[in-house]
């Protein structure tokens, strides 16, 4: 078995919690989105950012491999409010854990290793990040293969990780994110991260574009620049990619918010957590 441990991103508010009292938040969506993806998985959570968690404390000892979700917190990673993340983070490194982190958790993990993060100034990159493409670093890191040299990919994110420790080295770019994506060179740190979201599907973005209580991502400006076309209604926009979660393959919505097969095709659009898992099990066969 591989235990792998998710580290919730989200504050209290911040996540749903069922008529059962089970807490829904962007960890159990992210092991949900993981388990397909490998044969003997396991799991648990831990939720830095609650002010009563009731996640037991990590037992480092049982764990293989670490996920940092995203979040829709209102502060930066690299902000005092996002201390208690960066110490799991801080812990994980200094356990030898192998760690992955989608949007929020790269820039925790690149804040850790003495990066910095930033609002971008050209604002919230929205539902599809466009034409991401590998750096030379990237081409043969073991992150992306399988993956088209240049894709699209499911996103949501204000901040950007704006400067990098010597440590790491970028994997991907656009031209809205100059670091879409970075891995740790060598050593202790065996880090991978990006901006953007393998883990996420259509549903997943179309619920984020209902909550309004998330600052900046729901921008209908920054939508329509994002998609290439004018967003005006989001009760539209909503129902069509919650149709679009049904039907990846709908001529007519692909056409429409121009979807590329590197988004539609699930196997594609996850490859980076495939690969991940991949390294994290042969580490301990």
């Amino acid at each position: 078995m591989t235990h792998i441990l998710i580290v919730e991103g989200n504050s209290e508010s911040l996540v749903s919690v069922t008529s059962t009292g089970q807490i829904r938040g962007a960890a159990e969506r992210y092991a949900d989105a993981l388990t397909p993806l490998a044969e003997g998985l396991t799991f648990s959570v831990t939720r830095p950012h609650f002010e009563h968690d009731p996640a037991p404390r990590p037992d480092w000892n049982q764990i293989d491999g670490v996920v940092f979700t995203g979040s829709g917190v209102y502060w930066s990673a690299d902000d005092d409010e996002a201390a208690s993340a960066r110490d799991v983070m801080a812990t994980a490194f200094q356990k030898g854990k192998p760690v992955f982190g989608s949007c929020y958790g790269m820039q925790i993990g690149a804040a850790v290793l003495g990066g910095r993060v930033q609002a971008n100034p050209k604002g919230a990159e929205l539902l599809i990040a466009r034409n991401i493409r590998q750096t030379k670093a990237g081409k043969g890191h073991r992150l992306y293969a399988g993956k088209p040299e240049q894709f699209d990919a499911l996103c949501i994110h204000r901040d950007d990780v704006v400067e990098i420790a010597s440590g790491l080295e970028i994997l991907g770019e656009n031209e809205h994110c100059a670091i879409q994506s970075v891995a740790s060179r060598s050593g202790d740190v065996t880090f991978w991260g990006v901006q953007y979201h393998p883990e996420l599907d259509f549903e997943d973005i179309a619920r984020y574009v209902r909550r309004s209580d998330v600052e900046d991502f729901t921008q209908l400006s920054r939508m329509s620049a994002c998609l290439g076309r004018d967003v005006s209604d989001t009760d539209e926009l909503v129902e069509d990619f919650n149709l679009l979660a049904r039907q990846p393959d709908n001529p007519a919505l692909i056409e429409k918010y121009d979807v590329s097969h590197s988004v539609v095709s699930r196997d594609t659009h996850t490859c980076e957590l495939s690969n991940w898992l991949r390294a994290v099990q042969d580490a301990h066969r």
